[in-house]
């Protein structure tokens, strides 16, 4: 791989990650910070430059030469700066840029919106990325990446194909999926086949399915071969990844118990989860967690905002049964280690999102979840409009080539998976998965300029 030019903003955790791997492969990094304490940490701990000052501000980005770099990161702890930041580097002749947020709503709603107004290539939020591998540890899902389309209405997810998957095991006409959902591709190493009613995966491959959230989550369940129905579930901690997670969970669980140390916030959640049992207390209270019956918990999840309360709370309720514990570390370097201490899993949010831009780097800038295949397949979406062929047919009618799949109905403010029986009306709009050899047709059946 040639030598490139990074500058990350943010020396913390994603930052210095980031850095590391990125001067170890060969490449030229700078790092940006505003705090000067930074500096000797930068220089004793890596071979990279450093830049002191606010990465929103100009005259930093320019002394950092953002305008010779292939990608900038933004990557600071302020959602504000980074998305400002972006902004400012493109307009100085960045190629690329990063953005990491803070929140899982400002990717799932309002990401399109972000990306076009701050011109970022990437958007990713820590939030969100933890809540995915917590609930693939809790729950024994396999998703490797998620996209949203439509606000949030529906999603894209990429899934590993495992043995005693019911993707591997029958076609998927007879998996039994449910109803509001469609699988677009398989993806091996072979690229991306979009299959018929007929076709099964291999183990090893990976599904690309969209759907309602409903009917996304239904999917994975049935399609990872370790899924698994919870008991008691038990979590420490209800600041906002613990309510994400609450949120996700508590259709799988027979019963979810919260322990929150504060009165107001316990009290908030309460009211945001009715049917949850809340407990204003200690979480390393021993005596708490076995009043509450933590022993026989099947999953312990501690979630607060402090590593060592996360990780006493695992050892105290590992001692009194709990089997499954997950424990989030926001310190990454400590993570192996008490993975080696204690049988817990450690999620560490910015090793997440560190890891999340590394993989972009390394599939060569391609943020969509199906285009770094090497563009072989891509969304699109597109307006009906009274000349399209198209127009006031029923879906099934419609002479569509394999390679090219209507995944998603837009019509009046509402997502809907399309069936063959659905007529497609004028100023509709469509969102299509198509290969990259079906393009023309898609341009044919549906003319117009893209709206992704």
């Amino acid at each position: 791989m040639d030598a490139k030019r990074y500058v990350v903003m943010g020396a913390g955790e994603v930052g210095r990650y980031l850095a590391r791997s990125l001067s170890a492969g060969g490449h030229t990094v700078t790092l940006i910070d505003s705090d000067p304490s930074k500096r000797q940490m930068v220089e004793d701990q890596l071979d990279v430059g450093f830049v002191l000052g606010n990465g929103s501000h100009v005259p930093v980005l320019e002394a950092a030469q953002v305008d010779r770099c292939d990608l900038f990161v933004a990557a600071s702890s302020s959602d504000e700066a980074n998305l400002a930041a972006s902004l400012i580097a493109k307009q100085l002749g960045t190629r690329r840029t990063v953005v990491r947020l803070q929140t899982s709503e400002d990717v799932t709603r309002y990401g399109r919106l972000y990306e076009q107004t701050f011109q970022a290539d990437l958007l990713l939020s820590t939030q969100l990325l933890t809540t995915t591998r917590i609930l693939n540890h809790v729950l024994g899902y396999n998703t490797l990446e998620i996209e949203y389309l439509a606000g949030g209405a529906l999603q894209v997810r990429r899934t590993g194909i495992e043995a005693g998957s019911v993707l591997a095991e029958h076609s998927i006409e007879k998996a039994g999926l449910p109803q509001d959902c469609l699988v677009l591709a398989f993806i091996s190493g072979e690229g991306v086949s979009v299959p018929t009613g007929k076709d099964r995966a291999q183990v090893g491959d990976d599904a690309l399915v969209i759907g309602t959230p409903r009917a996304i989550d239904e999917v994975e369940r049935r399609v990872s071969g370790r899924s698994r129905r919870l008991g008691l579930v038990v979590v420490a901690g209800g600041g906002a990844t613990a309510e994400a997670v609450v949120s996700e969970i508590e259709s799988h669980a027979k019963r979810v118990k919260i322990i929150e140390s504060d009165r107001v916030r316990a009290e908030e959640l309460a009211a945001l989860f009715p049917k949850c049992d809340v407990v204003h207390a200690d979480a390393t209270d021993m005596s708490v967690l076995a009043s509450e019956g933590v022993g026989g918990a099947k999953t312990f999840i501690a979630l607060t905002g402090h590593d060592e309360t996360n990780l006493m709370a695992c050892l105290l309720a590992q001692e009194l049964g709990a089997r499954q514990l997950t424990a989030l570390v926001q310190k990454s370097e400590t993570s192996s280690l008490w993975r080696k201490v204690a049988l817990l899993n450690v999620v560490s949010p910015r090793t997440a999102a560190a890891e999340r831009i590394q993989n972009y780097i390394d599939n060569n800038y391609a943020p969509r979840i199906v285009s770094f295949e090497n563009l072989a397949a891509q969304f699109v979406q597109r307006r009906v409009y009274a000349q399209s062929p198209a127009a006031g047919a029923r879906l099934g009618e419609i002479e569509i080539p394999q390679g090219l799949i209507v995944a998603a109905l837009l019509r009046e403010g509402r997502a809907s998976i399309p069936r063959g029986a659905d007529t497609l009306e004028v100023g509709d709009d469509v969102i299509l998965f198509v290969r990259s050899a079906e393009a023309d047709v898609a341009q044919l059946l549906f003319p117009g300029p893209d709206k992704l």
